[in-house]
């Protein structure tokens, strides 16, 4: 399973998210499911106080040129996304809209709630097994 994939929108609607092709930072290699963002212009996988997100790659690659352009499911106002928590979410759940990403398992890091960008909305199948919204974007911001 990948480390964060689209579920639905808050309409409910379960198509797929937009995909779009962005310029890659040298000396990448992400997978299907990683989340990503925008530094100087170009797609880098997301780390410890990722602010804003670009989204999650939609394909793999392997240290591509820098510029090489890479698939990427657009992160979007509304859309919910399946992810996992590195620990039990469950007092987390609705807490703040802050919480960061774990750099190293590309998890949601319920220990760090400063100056990330993800919102835990519920306990999906387990108290891991999260459904998330960001709450920043690089291709525009909802606050």
């Amino acid at each position: 399973m990948p480390k964060f994939y689209f579920e639905e929108d808050l309409m409910g609607h379960r198509g797929a998210p937009i995909i779009h092709k962005f310029p890659i930072a040298a000396a990448q290699t992400l997978v299907a499911g990683d989340l990503v963002f925008l530094s100087s212009g170009q797609v880098t996988i997301a780390g410890a106080s990722t602010a804003s997100v670009l989204g999650i790659m939609a394909e793999d690659v392997t240290t591509p040129d820098a510029g090489t352009l890479v698939a990427v499911q657009v992160a979007a106002p509304g859309y919910v996304y399946r992810a996992t928590a590195d620990a039990d979410a469950t007092s987390h759940v609705l807490a703040t809209k802050k919480y960061d990403i774990n750099a190293t398992t590309q998890t949601v890091d319920v220990g760090d709630n400063a100056n990330g960008c993800i919102i835990i909305l519920e306990l999906a199948d387990s108290t891991t097994n999260v459904r998330i919204m960001f709450t920043e974007f690089d291709l525009g911001c909802v606050n």
